[in-house]
């Protein structure tokens, strides 16, 4: 493998070396110097970043530009100017207008997202690894608020500097400090924010400080604040099919699919985010800089969810029956005696990060030394709880043609409390924490006027640790013999009418849980008679811990040819990773309960080289090749098993496990990209990407007994290779020459294509990669004339495989989300230099969500989120 890539690398390098010499003659000098690199990177900062309170989106596609025009690898990136002119609540909101990247939805915001299909990166702070508590490596970028970072950078491309992690790249968020800035600077904004669907304002703050000082004895100093909170109310209903089923009896002589009842839920709560970063900078003499920063984020979801679910009966009223014209596919029916269950929970999320660093550089002749030592903190946790109600329905009508599937249920009265009965409390709690402490030293060695231009090595030492201790407290406690009536503080008539103005008929006029009390679970399940204590902890079967400890060592050479316009950086990572994962383990035949202990070493050699050809001043041929790595999910390692009992149906007992010998997931990497730069903001850009990976972890599951019952327990394991291929076709421009107030016009726009193919052992065939859309579209209206500022943000996405479903009896059925567009906006009036005020609005389509079942006449889920508008302030001093 080493050698194919050796290989691949110098086939690259010599593609370059023979364009004809007519081009190479042609080349003018090269442009302006390097940009900041916020990981170890051959640019180094050169200039200023622009004030936070610059007017004009000119200014921030300059920037853009400049930073993917200068730096030797393959980079995108946001700038906060860019960030600030649309409504972006979060880091994910941000990203989803990067070519190659796509995002999932949460709640009405972007969460997850892809680098050309793969979750599997790195991601970075200020330079320096990052991550959320929890089964993954990366972080959660639903908890950094947008505000907080002065840019995002989207590696497609490695370089041997880089920290490895990432088979999809890397995304590094930048943060303010005081040495960016030319003085001091102070900057605070409001915003107040309405959602539609929740009927509710909520605040929005924010506010950077920042000064630098000039002392004769101790140098200059600079010290910076940014701080940031927000709360957004927020609501989404969603309406799922049950899984299809084969029925014999609803039509003579013909098997028809038909789910197997409806589920509809109204989520509803507030977000909070909040979050600081400090920062401290010493410059004691013109060779050296020190600093000192912490940072803090805290992401909290409130929510309260309030579900109906209808199962299909195994009776039906005769006649109602359609199919889809040409289709086995149910269309409509009236089941009778449908049973019913209505849960009603309070969920709640908190994720909190802390990070701490110190470092400096030092310069000495042609040698510069950096160093960085930094320790993060993480902790996730869930919250769960709430009543459990069940009923029967005389009749249960499904409409499956419409876009949201019409649904309702009559004759029974499910307003009277006694129409129903109590069936169980529910608690579930579930925390997550990590950490991490990391060391890095760099040195780079100016060897100017030669062939190699600067000469890098680099050591980083991190340990890594991981655990869900306590684990899950599943302590969901049965409730007998009481009836609604016996409890009639504890329910309300359900509040919400589903998916407003879509024009479909949805169950309403029923009793849901009061959920006033349900977050003290102790005084609720007193209220029902539960004396049964929730456990401390949860089965040693579930727990695990796991350490990481990795020593990397990386030499890098950039290059400048004398004799044609070819420039680039070589190099090579070598990684040595020891793994030591501990847990638990069960034999089947006697239950009995014995610790695991698995430890594992292995080492990576991580070649790289980018190379940067200039036909001519303003026009770029890049190629990259490189090989890189992905470690495996903290719980896909962990031994221990987790096993989720269902008390109503056995036959749906599942449990989790992992697998302490999976191996890391490789890629070979090949990125071809061509750029035109016709002016400091009018650019457009062609990139061609080749991922061969090896080992991508997929789910198997098979029945295992425990004490006596069936689990259906999924275990991860390494699969077979894949390819990803495609390409990312960008462009931007201000169309200055049009006349008058048309003057003011610009356009950003990309597409990104990706093909992508995979074995699956669950379809039995190869598949594209989840969750990976093969199209997907930005377009970016941008106006800016006077003191008025407008853009129109348009994201859609291809459909996409978003699961796959094994049904007793149909066999396994891919599950796709459809095609789906999202549009932002913002209008924007500057009153003075230095203040602000905007209208901006998420979500302006209304857009519905939609999943279905391998074909569209197999529904499965819609969601429809709030439109969100918000009115912002920003000044600055």
């Amino acid at each position: 493998m080493h050698r194919r890539l050796a290989n691949l690398c110098i086939s690259s390098a010599s593609l370059l070396c023979i364009i004809p010499g007519s081009i190479v003659h042609s080349q003018t000098a090269a442009d302006a110097a390097a940009v900041a690199a916020t990981v170890p990177a051959p640019a180094q900062l050169d200039t200023q970043l622009p004030p936070l309170v610059v007017f004009g989106d000119r200014a921030s596609l300059e920037s853009a530009e400049k930073i993917r025009r200068e730096r030797l690898e393959i980079v995108d990136s946001v700038v906060d100017d860019d960030i600030a002119r649309l409504p972006d609540l979060n880091v994910s909101d941000a990203l989803q207008r990067v070519a190659g990247i796509q995002i999932e939805r949460d709640l009405g915001e972007g969460f997850t997202p892809s680098i050309r299909g793969l979750t599997q990166m790195e991601t970075l702070l200020g330079g320096r690894e990052v991550f959320t508590a929890g089964t993954g490596r990366n972080l959660n970028f639903e908890d950094i608020p947008a505000e907080m970072v002065s840019g995002i950078d989207v590696y497609k491309t490695s370089s041997a500097a880089q920290i490895e992690g990432g088979i999809g790249g890397v995304i590094d968020l930048r943060t303010h400090r005081p040495f960016d800035f030319n003085g001091s600077e102070f900057v605070g904004s409001a915003r107040l924010i309405h959602g539609d669907l929740a009927q509710r304002d909520e605040p929005q703050f924010s506010l950077l400080g920042s000064d630098r000082w000039q002392t004769d004895a101790a140098g200059e100093i600079g010290a910076l604040l940014n701080v940031s909170y927000q709360e957004r109310a927020f609501r989404e209903d969603q309406e799922s099919e049950g899984n299809p089923l084969a029925l014999t009896n609803l039509l003579p002589g013909q098997t028809v699919i038909a789910p197997n009842g409806t589920s509809q839920t109204t989520s509803i709560g507030v977000r909070k985010r909040t979050a600081g970063n400090l920062v401290l900078q010493w410059r004691p003499s013109s060779s050296l800089d020190l600093y000192a920063e912490g940072s803090y984020a805290q992401f909290r979801t409130m929510q309260d969810s309030y579900q109906i679910n209808v199962e299909a009966s195994p009776s039906f009223v005769p006649g109602s029956v359609t199919v889809f014209p040409g289709t086995d596919d149910l269309r409509s029916i009236t089941w009778t005696d449908a049973p019913l269950s209505i849960l009603s929970f309070a969920r709640d999320t908190v994720d909190q990060t802390a990070q701490a660093a110190v470092g400096g550089s030092l310069s000495h002749g042609a040698w510069t030394i950096s160093g960085d030592l930094s320790h993060t903190q993480s902790r996730e946790s869930l919250f769960f709880s709430g009543p459990f109600l069940a009923g029967t329905a005389a009749y249960f009508t499904q409409n499956l043609s419409t876009t949201v599937p019409s649904t309702g249920i009559s004759g029974a009265n499910l307003l009277d409390p006694a129409n129903l009965t109590y069936t169980g409390i529910a608690y579930r709690t579930l925390p997550y924490d990590g950490s991490l402490t990391a060391a890095r030293i760099d040195a780079d060695y100016d060897l100017a006027g030669s062939f190699l231009r600067t000469l890098s090595v680099g050591l980083r030492i991190s340990d890594h640790g991981a655990n869900n201790s306590p684990g899950l407290i599943f302590a969901d406690a049965a409730v007998t013999g009481l009836t609604g009536a016996d409890r009639p503080s504890f329910l309300m008539p359900d509040p919400y009418s589903l998916f407003p103005g879509s024009g479909s008929d949805s169950i309403a006029n029923y009793l849901v849980g009061n959920l006033s009390s349900a977050r003290d679970p102790i005084a609720l399940r007193s209220a029902f008679g539960i004396t049964t204590p929730i456990p401390a902890a949860a089965s040693p079967l579930s727990l695990w811990s796991i350490t990481e400890e990795t020593r990397a060592a990386y030499w890098l050479a950039k290059f400048e040819t004398s004799n044609m316009p070819l420039d680039g950086n070589i190099g090579l990572r070598v990684v040595h990773t020891l793994e030591s994962v501990s847990g638990s383990e069960s034999a089947p035949a006697d239950a009995t309960i014995s610790p695991i202990a698995v430890m594992s070493d292995y080492t990576d050699w991580l070649p790289s080289i980018n190379l940067r050809y200039r036909l001519r001043e303003d026009w770029l041929l890049r190629a990259a090749v490189s090989k890189s790595i992905t470690r495996p999910d903290f719980d896909e390692l962990s031994p221990s098993l987790t096993l989720i009992p269902n008390s109503v149906n056995p036959s749906l007992n599942q449990g989790s496990a992992g697998n302490p010998e999976l191996k890391p997931v490789r890629a070979d990497n090949i990125d071809v990209a061509v750029e035109k730069y016709f002016s400091r903001t009018t650019a457009l850009s062609l990139t061609g990407f080749l991922k061969h990976v090896d080992g991508f972890v997929t789910t198997v599951s098979n029945p295992e007994v425990y004490a006596g019952s069936v689990y259906e327990v999924s275990r991860p394991q390494n699969g077979s290779g894949a390819d990803i291929r495609g390409f990312e076709l960008a462009y931007q421009q201000f169309y200055d020459f049009l006349p008058s107030v048309l003057s003011g016009l610009g356009l950003q726009a990309n597409y990104t294509y990706i093909d992508s193919e995979s074995p699956n052992s669950a379809l039995g065939a190869p598949a594209p990669l989840q969750n990976l859309s093969k199209h997907s579209l930005n377009l970016i209206g941008i106006y800016e004339r006077s003191k008025f500022s407008a853009r129109l943000a348009y994201n859609w996405r291809d459909r996409f495989l978003s699961g796959v479903t094994d049904i007793v009896g149909v066999g396994a059925l891919p599950v796709y989300t459809a095609a789906y567009g999202w549009l932002d906006g913002s209008l924007r009036y500057r009153v003075t230099d230095k203040a602000t005020v905007a209208v901006e609005g998420m979500n302006l389509l209304h857009t519905l969500r939609r999943s279905y079942y391998g074909v569209e006449t197999r529904p499965q889920s819609v969601w429809l989120d709030d439109t969100q508008i918000a009115v912002t302030i920003t000044v600055g001093i």
